[in-house]
């Protein structure tokens, strides 16, 4: 399956040749129930496609790959319809379907069968060249060292605040946050970062190694009553040390480009550039 992913980024954007791995898929898949959410196609005893059901109550939101190998088959409408239909069987009002924004085909696909597009989300990346510069906090604030026995459960509950107001976003229990940080094999303490303000964590940072073929920030988020201070730019500075100084020299994440709180302009500003990206298709279901 992720040699379908792999294909079809580098049909797309060979400019950006994928480096999708295994471990990749196995850490967004995290939790998901196989034997009911997924699917794959085979041509022989080759997987060609494969799709999968991310479960949100009312918003559920689905993948599906296609290889480039085996397009115009109708293998992507195959994959729509099962997906759509499994999602409407559990309970879904609505799907969200996420395409690489340089298929064009995949985007007709969708919108033929009912789908509009709602939002476009990208993958920024940056090449270090030299060690980056150590950020600059804001008064008052500190950074401390991440103990998971210490800090997992403040962590968990100030990250879920601070994306309470992001789009669409989808609260975690504290099991299944877990479950998909603690528990992954790419969890390293050391590239967390924890920002108190006094007692309280005031922002923080999730960074692993070896991610999409580099550094990557998983997570960076500020609580409200500490934003417009720097305090983004500086977890961001502080990213790119951590990543660096583990053997990474290319940081990427993953960024919604309408952010109400002006992220992409942030990754911008600190000369991140876009590499990848997908429109994210909504459909109801009645």
């Amino acid at each position: 399956m992720a040699e379908v992913v792999a294909a079809l980024e580098s049909s797309l954007y060979p400019e950006a040749a994928s480096s999708f791995s295994e471990e990749d898929l196995v850490d967004e898949w995290g939790g998901l129930e196989l034997e009911r959410r997924t699917l794959v196609v085979r041509d022989a005893e080759r997987v060609v496609a494969y799709g999968a059901l991310h479960d949100a109550g009312e918003l559920w939101r689905c993948e599906g790959y296609v290889h480039p190998a085996v397009h115009g088959r109708g293998i992507g409408k195959l994959l729509v319809g099962r997906l759509e239909r499994a999602a409407a069987a559990a309970g879904a009002r609505r799907i969200q379907n996420g395409v690489y924004e340089a298929d064009a085909a995949a985007c007709r696909l969708l919108e033929s069968t009912g789908y509009r597009a709602v939002r476009i989300f990208r993958e920024m990346r940056i090449d270090l060249a030299a060690p980056p510069p150590p950020p600059t906090w804001p008064q008052g604030l500190r950074v401390d060292a991440f103990d998971p026995e210490r800090d997992a459960r403040a962590f968990h509950a100030a990250q879920q605040e601070a994306f309470a107001d992001a789009w669409e976003y989808t609260p975690r229990d504290f099991e299944h946050w877990s479950r998909n940080t603690l528990g992954s094999d790419r969890f390293d303490p050391a590239l967390w970062c924890v920002v108190r303000a006094g007692h309280e964590i005031a922002a923080g940072s999730i960074c692993t190694a070896d991610t999409y073929g580099a550094g990557f920030v998983q997570i960076l988020f500020t609580r409200r009553p500490w934003r417009k201070q720097g305090v983004g730019a500086a977890l961001l500075a502080d990213a790119f040390r951590r990543l660096w100084d583990c053997g990474e020299r290319s940081v990427g994440l993953g960024v919604d480009t309408e952010s109400a709180g002006g992220a992409f302009r942030l990754y911008e500003r600190a000369g991140m550039t876009p590499s990848l990206g997908w429109v994210q298709y909504e459909k109801a279901i009645t």
